[in-house]
């Protein structure tokens, strides 16, 4: 598995910029992502896929060790689609 450090070291590489801008770059663009889809929006990335949030429904669901039956609640999940181009590559 990569991690963002490492893709931020790539990444400088690749673009002959700091790592400490790419740092700055990287997060500055996932807390907007983040901060649009909390507040509703979707964020569409043309060609790599869509950031939305989705609303898991209540269900009923059972407790494996008392094997009672629990209420979970309705909730919202933050999720992406990935574009056709990323799925079929």
């Amino acid at each position: 598995m990569v991690g963002i450090t490492e893709l931020r070291k790539v990444i400088a590489k690749k673009t002959n910029v700091s790592e400490k801008n790419v740092k700055a770059v990287l997060d500055a663009f996932f807390k907007e992502v983040i901060d649009r889809v909390n507040k509703g929006d979707k964020v569409a990335i043309k060609q790599f896929g869509v950031f939305m949030r989705k609303v898991q429904k209540a269900k009923k669901a059972k407790n494996p060790r008392t094997k009672a039956v629990i209420n979970v609640p309705q909730k919202k999940k933050f999720v992406f689609k990935a574009s056709k181009k990323v799925k079929y590559q």
